[in-house]
């Protein structure tokens, strides 16, 4: 019986070569692109997830609130962690971790390297995670001061080989005897560390400082430990340290400020955190969500055309329904053999998409920038189970409805075309092309608006001028001698402009406490410590007064404000009032007001600007870290690099030369909406070709079905444009229906997608126009071309059709 089937069915594909084609390519095009979407959501959502406790690892973030200043940040005073391990009963382990933003050097020999991934840790670092040690004792690698565990990338970066423990690497001036070796730490960890020196180092952390904030405190709850009992505790916490006294504490909360440390679960951190200096760039849980959606917008499309031409061309075979129940067969057999050779067919599909799938993986990790994706199935067979449960589940649906329907025709019925004819004009299959054609609208509308808004970002004025600048990190020893690099620099005719600062636009920026002078009280404020050529590299405009002068010594305590700030002190006339700034153990110092700057964007379009106040700066940097910004000219590039690279050489020889331009800085903050654009139009088109797949074979049954009505009215006078439109006016219907329900469910979607940026474009009507164009177009290309073969065809060769 089976083998009557499979000859039935091989019989049935080289019959209607066209359609087998049409159908089995449709699907496993929606297949690919579905799976392959799929496989980014899953590795976008497993973040974190190796670590043996996983569910029970928090991270202790914070916020303040003082006034209209609000700040939620991932760094925390380094006192926090014992303060939790002393008076928090459901905490078991605590740990603090500190990540240096930019390239630290580090010496091993007479070599040395820039490390972007240099950390502190505390000792119960090894116990918390479970980040494995090759050699070392997870308990010990970093209890003891000038100890340092390296992963085993740095480890052969250093010496060659992961034989490490007992070398010495000079840190921070310092020399730090190697005690552990860790594996590389996991692509899919919210951070990435190579060299982790020991909290115990650091002398300058020891001291309970609250209102120094440069680590991320991660705790584990015992296994019944209870979150809201820690929160609670950490608030009293806030109350008898922070504040010294419950009373202070409520006379601030009095005023509606407050200072809290919420706890995020660490799971949670890569697709729902964007708070001020995490690690790294975290994902975006909402481009996750319209990713899924769109893969299950292109499978649901590509199964809906799977399940109309099934059941249209099942259609023509109630004829051979009527014969086979004529000769004997049964009801349960017709269904069994429409529902195998359904079933059949999309295993095919199946086939087609796991080869296509294999040969554009590598082009996929490219596209997505993760190399460490693998197809579910990779070394386990096993993991095509739910991919073949689903096209055999496709292939029912699409086999059912014929099988049950055809199955219960009378003979007598079925052999007249009775059935035949009413199979022909479906209300289902037209609403069906109406989902798959409102799914295609919604993806192009989705993918135009995502276009228009980076548009909206790369050609909005930034209040700076990021083209041609020329960006150089210095550290350490190297920032002391920005001086001298900055007058070799000046001398060379291809630089404009040479400028030194704490931070660049786009880099991040220091946090201090500071008030008006009379105000009463200091409230945090981002602040760049800046020279004086600042204004020029960056091409920056005054709103009011002047900017610094290094000619004029006073400047050296005075401040220049931002627009925000100015606004944000409400006070009028601000030339020449002062700010007290927050200067640790020496108290507050008063610098007086000399000049305004417009508006810049300091950081990414998703933040509104912030206030901000550049104080001047006189010789070194007085900063771990600092930047070397250079306007140069255009022309002649590549031998303007190599003049500053051996200028740099020249004072610091033997440090390696990196650089960046300040415009790739600025698009690095919006990597995930670039790649997300693209991947959304590369999706959006496959969605649309899947879709026109379907409507192609379609408009090919529907065509067929009234060949011998096309040579009756091409014999009766019917001209072929009058054909053509006839023909296609059907589907047009339905796909213009479909742009009406598409529309507003975009514009929401939409909407709600924008709402993640302070600045943001307006979504106007061009992508809705622009879309139903393509649709449109699309549908009457593909209609039409049938149409017209139709339509020139002789009427006598269509009046002979059946």
């Amino acid at each position: 019986m089976l083998r009557n089937y499979l000859k039935v069915l091989l019989r049935k594909m080289r019959r209607q070569k066209g359609y087998t084609v049409i159908n089995v390519a449709g699907l496993a095009i929606g297949l690919a692109a579905a799976t392959f979407i799929l496989l980014w959501v899953r590795d976008e959502q497993s973040y974190d997830r190796f670590h043996r406790n996983a569910d029970r690892i928090y991270r202790a973030t914070q916020v303040f609130h003082y006034g209209t200043y609000h700040l939620e940040q991932t760094q925390t005073p380094a006192v926090l962690a014992p303060s939790l391990k002393d008076e928090c009963p459901d905490v078991e382990l605590v740990t603090r971790v500190r990540g240096y933003r930019d390239e630290q050097i580090v010496k091993a020999g007479n070599r040395k390297f820039n490390e972007r991934g240099l950390g502190i840790a505390d000792e119960s670092f090894f116990q918390l995670f479970s980040f494995p040690l090759l050699a070392g004792d997870p308990a010990t690698v970093l209890a003891k001061p000038y100890a340092v565990a390296i992963s085993a990338k740095a480890a052969k970066k250093y010496f060659g080989s992961t034989d490490a423990v007992g070398r010495v690497l000079t840190i921070f001036a310092e020399d730090y005897a190697v005690t552990g070796v860790f594996k590389d730490m996991p692509e899919r960890s919210h951070f990435h560390l190579d060299v982790l020196c020991s909290f115990a180092s650091f002398k300058q952390y020891q001291q309970p400082a609250w209102g120094i904030n440069v680590f991320k405190t991660y705790v584990l709850l015992r296994e019944k430990g209870r979150l809201e009992a820690v929160e609670s505790q950490l608030t009293d916490i806030v109350k008898n340290h922070m504040f010294d006294s419950p009373k202070r504490y409520d006379a601030v909360i009095a005023k509606g400020n407050y200072t809290k440390f919420p706890l995020q679960r660490l799971t949670d951190i890569h697709l729902g955190s964007r708070l001020l200096w995490e690690f790294e760039a975290n994902g975006n849980g909402t481009y996750v969500k319209f990713l899924t959606l769109v893969a299950a917008f292109i499978l649901l499309i590509a199964a809906i055309n799977y399940v109309n031409l099934s059941t249209a061309r099942s259609a023509g075979r109630a004829r051979e329904v009527g014969i086979r129940k004529t000769v004997g067969s049964t009801r349960r057999a017709l269904i069994r053999q429409f529902l195998l050779e359904s079933v059949l067919t999309a295993l095919l599909s199946m086939v087609l998409s796991l080869a296509t799938l294999t040969l554009l993986m590598p082009a996929f990790r490219n596209l997505v920038g993760k190399s460490w994706l693998k197809l579910p199935w990779a070394g386990n067979p096993f993991g095509l189970v739910p991919w073949a449960l689903l096209i055999m589940l496709i292939g029912v649906i699409a086999g059912l409805y014929p099988a049950v329907f055809l199955s219960s025709f009378e003979p007598v019925s079925a052999l007249s075309g009775k059935f035949s004819r009413g199979l022909k004009r479906s209300g289902l299959r037209n609403g069906l092309v109406v989902i798959q054609f409102s799914l295609s609208v919604l993806l192009l509308v989705a993918t135009m608006v995502v276009g228009k808004q980076m548009r909206f970002i790369q050609t909005r004025n930034l209040g700076y001028d990021h083209d041609q600048v020329v960006v150089v990190r210095t550290y350490g020893e190297l920032a002391q001698k920005l001086p001298v690099l900055k007058e070799a620099l000046r001398r060379q005719p291809q630089v404009v402009s040479v400028s030194a600062s704490s931070s660049a636009p786009g880099t991040g920026f220091t946090n201090i406490g500071m008030g008006l002078e009379g105000s009463g009280s200091n409230t945090g404020t981002n602040m760049y410590i800046i020279d004086a050529d600042f204004l020029d590299v960056m091409k920056m405009e005054m709103a009011e007064g002047r900017f610094f002068d290094r000619e004029i010594p006073t400047d050296g305590q005075a401040v220049v404000l931002n627009q925000s700030m100015a606004r944000k002190l409400g006070t009028p006339d601000l030339l020449g009032k002062r700010m007290k700034i927050w200067t640790g153990a020496k108290g507050d110092a008063f610098f007086p007001i000399i000049g305004i700057v417009k508006d810049f964007h300091y950081e990414s379009f998703h933040e509104p600007i912030k206030p901000l106040v550049m104080v001047m700066l006189y010789g070194a940097v007085p900063w771990e870290e600092a930047y070397l910004s250079m306007r140069v000219r255009a022309a002649e590039m590549p031998k303007t690099i190599a003049d500053i690279r051996r200028t740099w050489e020249s004072v610091m020889p033997g440090t390696p030369f990196n650089y960046s331009f300040l415009d790739s800085l600025f698009e690095a903050q919006y990597q995930n909406e670039t790649r997300t654009g693209r991947v959304f139009g590369i999706f959006t088109f496959l969605a649309i070709l899947v879709a026109c797949i379907g409507l192609l074979g379609l408009a090919s049954y529907a065509v067929e079905q009234r060949t011998k009505e096309i040579g009756i009215r091409k014999v009766l006078g019917a001209s072929m444009e009058r054909l053509v439109l006839l023909l296609s006016s059907e589907f047009a219907r339905w796909v213009a229906l479909a742009n009406l329900i598409a529309g507003p469910l975009a514009y929401y979607l939409m909407t709600r997608w924008l709402r993640s940026f302070a600045y943001r474009t307006d979504i106007g009507v061009l992508p809705f126009l622009f879309s139903a164009l393509i649709v449109l177009g699309v549908a009457a290309l593909t209609v039409g071309y049938h149409a017209l073969r139709s339509a020139v065809a002789k009427p006598v060769d269509s009046l002979r059709y059946e």
